[in-house]
């Protein structure tokens, strides 16, 4: 070979990796377009949206407003002319034909929602007794601090000081979670830690996350970690259906912006879009939501893998998680492998709520139920407390079978509650709600309004005419499982400040 044929050799391998490219990104592309024109398709079927799911409200805390200064009592303010836009647009807005007489938007407000005393939408403060300890409570997506409301009140009832946290974008308008970016969440949850710490910097705190809650309060407990800052951790992280893994398309939920930026197909940017009855949680679901909590996870995922190879997963604080082993919102088994398989702190527990196996059931669910305990066996190590909810051979009693750290033999534990009828497993959603919740409790007891429990639905006729949808009602709402969850955190708690 001579040196003149040196440069046309580059010169064609140089042209072939540039056509290569080329090629790659126009089938990235197409497969994007592909992907946006699906969602604009599958949108048009979709009700009309309303001013509920296109108001851009303008008093939402943003990341940006977290400055030196701005602490909790300026969060509230906020949040209090937030609440006011919502109002005036639902005495301007409201159509009683085309959102329902029960919508949570109506001028009155939600018939459900005057079932509870206070307004469990907005972030609030319980006072407890000094030195008793505090605990911040973050809920999860499309919810409010509604969702830990029960979690909450029973800390306060023990002594504690308790922070709730209302999450931007999240207790107003649907809309919120159309533009929420989980950077505003992540700087929410860090201005109200700090308010605590300068507020009770003798005091003990814990942190209770539920869902997206749970992924915020490892965020911040990893962040603080990697900075050194060691002294601002919580005592204790409580956990409740963490997402620690979401569906491996919830990067692509926002691709549908290609086309819907430009003011057309606006319902592309919705999952779905139903009439709004839940007083405490958004029935209509934004793309971008899902977005959000996939980057938010992805962020996460990266950051535990860090403090793993830096061996610095035992500075984080221990861990009590509940989560049930079927979950459509969450991977259940991430939960072992991006985060429990690689604890090294003492005094975690996890605990899985296993199907009911009573006979009759097993036969009919069609999902794999032992992936969990795969994840668990690939694991090379467990460091935790491992504890599954089941019940007694073919009765409904509740039984807990835990194994201690490294151990292969498990105890089983007898238990005081029961699966109620024709309920075959838990879901994301019921893990801190009690039975008689009187919003989503299968067993809440009954009301002045006559409806019925948002947990208790069950009814027959023909399809497509009820409001709410059949998968919505038979969704397991209410938890028969919560007073071992309320018991177990409080002890827990206790056992944390005793060993002080």
């Amino acid at each position: 070979m001579n040196a003149s044929e040196k440069p046309d050799s580059n010169r064609h391998r140089l042209a072939f990796i540039g056509h290569a490219f080329r090629l790659i990104l126009a089938v990235l592309v197409g497969a994007m377009l592909t992907i946006a024109i699906g969602n604009v398709l599958y949108a048009m079927t979709l009700p009309e949206l309303r001013p509920w799911h296109t108001t851009r409200l303008k008093q939402e805390f943003t990341a940006d407003q977290a400055k030196a200064g701005f602490g909790f009592a300026d969060y509230r303010a906020l949040e209090s002319r937030l609440f006011e836009e919502v109002a005036a647009l639902q005495r301007t807005a409201f159509d009683p034909e085309l959102d329902a007489t029960l919508s949570r938007y109506a001028p009155d407000g939600s018939p459900y929602r005057k079932r509870v005393e206070g307004d469990w939408n907005r972030s609030y403060l319980l006072q407890g007794e000094p030195g008793k300890g505090v605990a911040l409570m973050l809920h999860g997506l499309s919810d409010s601090p509604y969702s830990l409301r029960s979690t909450a009140l029973a800390l306060n009832q023990s002594g504690m000081t308790v922070y709730g946290l209302r999450l931007p974008g999240h207790g107003t308008l649907p809309s919120g979670l159309d533009s929420a970016v989980w950077r505003d969440w992540q700087a929410a949850v860090e201005l109200v830690v700090a308010q605590i710490r300068r507020d009770h910097p003798d005091s003990p705190f814990w942190i209770v996350g539920y869902s997206t809650g749970a992924t915020l309060a490892l965020k911040y407990s990893a962040d603080t970690v990697r900075a050194g800052r060691l002294d601002q951790l919580p005592r204790r992280l409580i956990l409740m259906s963490p997402a620690l893994g979401v569906s491996p398309f919830a990067p692509l939920a926002n691709v549908q912006r290609i086309i819907s930026n430009f003011g057309i197909a606006q319902r592309a940017r919705w999952g779905n879009v139903d009439l709004e009855l839940d007083p405490y949680k958004y029935a209509s679901f934004a793309q971008n939501g899902a977005a959000q909590v996939g980057k938010l996870c992805d962020v996460l995922a990266s950051d535990l893998a860090r403090l793993d190879r830096e061996g610095l997963m035992e500075k984080m604080p221990p861990i009590t998680a509940f989560q049930s082993v079927v979950d459509a919102t969450v991977v259940a088994p991430d939960l072992v492998t991006r985060l429990f398989s690689r604890l090294r702190r003492p005094g975690s527990e996890l605990i899985f709520f296993d199907l009911n196996r009573i006979s009759g059931y097993g036969a009919l669910v069609r999902r794999p139920t032992n992936s969990v305990q795969a994840a668990i066996d690939r694991s090379p190590r467990r460091d935790y407390r491992l504890t599954f909810i089941g019940n007694v051979l073919d009765q409904k009693t509740g039984l807990a079978r835990s194994t201690e750290p490294g151990q292969s033999t498990s105890v089983d534990t007898l238990l005081p509650y029961e699966w109620p009828d024709q309920v075959f497993s838990l879901s994301h959603m019921a893990i801190p709600f009690a039975l008689d919740d009187p919003i989503y409790g299968l067993n809440a007891p009954p009301a002045a309004d006559g409806l019925m429990s948002l947990g208790a639905m069950a009814v027959r006729g023909e399809k497509g005419i009820f409001a709410v949808s059949s998968a919505d009602q038979l969704r397991m709402k209410s938890n028969p499982f919560f007073g071992l969850v309320k018991s177990r955190i409080l002890d827990t708690i206790e056992s944390d400040r005793a060993s002080r």
